[in-house]
């Protein structure tokens, strides 16, 4: 009976009639987003938008909460694949004002049977980007050094293929973090690829950079990659490389320009109100990428601009998420959705009906 909508089924002695899940009611949600995406473009195309800044108020999350089974899930996956393409896109929902943009959407289930680690959040996003067709540097570096401290005598490759990321995204990132490897060890002279000398090139990485060498000028340009490599390659590090990421794609060439949504979907399943370890790695994650828009959906609203939070997170306050801080009566609903000011309010509850059509779907009627 799966995929079946029971209440229908035993809603009627005639088992001809089959009913089927149509996705409705979602057009306004959707405007919701186009235009609050539109406004990221708008901000982060502003020649003053820095993305080194780690002081600036973040405007780059949007998050859609409500109770279990309302249809958070299948408007993260309507998104998902939306912002894929025209194809993907609903016609009711129409042409966003940023079609011309290259977006990049990277859905992500945090949900507690998914097993979806932080090291997995980000390795995704780093296969994500791969069909960019180009070594990331900065971060590859950093991340190859992580992974052979952590895991050693495990292939990357091996992981990703275990994880289902390779059949996702497929083979090009350990191809491309390779290249990025050989390009470092040639410009610092080392002999060989790298291999198992990863330690040698960091070091040799650092040093270089510490001193200015003209021969590693591109990534001496990223202020904190040497910082970055001296500390410990731990969780902890790599919860701040996603700093090396964004700055890796401020660098990209017009014609490579590229906007990561990234879609966090059941949030609600990062950790409990008291332990908030999980949590705050994954907004560490969204701090340090202000180039890139984050979709959120789960139970419940974030508590990110609660001040009381400061000392179980990294960022709190009003002052640090301005759209998160809107009190409960100026929280939009889909139908106020024409009279929200972008910036403020980007807490969406999803629960609103209207006479035609349920939430998730209506039931759809026909002969056997």
């Amino acid at each position: 009976m799966a995929g079946r909508d029971l209440r229908a089924l035993f809603s009627t002695n005639d088992r001809r009639l089959e009913a089927g899940e149509a996705f409705t009611n979602r057009q306004l949600q959707w405007e919701l987003v186009a235009a609050a995406l539109t406004g990221h473009l708008r901000h982060t195309a502003d020649p003053a938008f820095d993305v080194e800044d780690l002081e600036a108020p973040r405007d780059n999350v949007m998050v859609f909460h409500g109770v279990g089974g309302i249809g958070k899930t299948t408007l993260s996956r309507k998104l998902e694949a939306a912002l894929a393409g025209t194809e993907h896109r609903p016609a009711q929902w129409g042409e966003p004002s940023w079609a011309a943009e290259r977006i990049l959407p990277v859905r992500i289930d945090l949900a507690r049977s998914a097993g979806t680690s932080f090291e997995d959040l980000v390795l995704t996003i780093r296969a994500a980007l791969s069909t960019l067709g180009r070594p990331l540097p900065a971060f590859d570096v950093a991340l190859r050094h992580y992974w052979e401290a952590q895991h050693p005598g495990e292939k990357l490759e091996e992981h990703l293929r275990r994880g289902g990321l390779a059949s996702r995204f497929g083979q090009a990132m350990p191809q491309q973090m390779q290249s990025a490897m050989a390009d470092v060890a040639q410009a610092l002279l080392l002999p060989g690829t790298v291999g198992t000398a990863i330690g040698q090139l960091t070091g040799s990485l650092v040093r270089a950079l510490r001193e200015r060498r003209q021969t590693v000028r591109a990534l001496a340009r990223c202020a904190r990659l040497a910082d970055l490599l001296e500390a410990e390659p731990d969780m902890e590090a790599l919860s701040f490389y996603p700093h090396l990421l964004a700055w890796e794609l401020a660098q990209l060439p017009p014609d490579k320009k590229v906007t990561p949504v990234i879609l966090l979907d059941t949030f609600e399943d990062v950790g409990d109100r008291t332990h908030r370890d999980l949590e705050r790695l994954i907004q560490r994650v969204v701090w340090l990428m202000p180039n890139c828009f984050f979709v959120i959906t789960g139970r419940s609203r974030l508590q990110w601009a609660d001040p009381a939070l400061q000392g179980q997170l990294d960022y709190t306050g009003a002052a640090a998420w301005p759209g998160l801080a809107a009190p409960a009566s100026a929280i939009p609903t889909a139908r106020t959705a024409a009279a929200t000011t972008w910036g403020r309010g980007r807490q969406v509850l999803v629960g609103d009906f209207t006479d035609r059509a349920v939430n998730v779907g209506v039931t759809r009627w026909g002969g056997a």
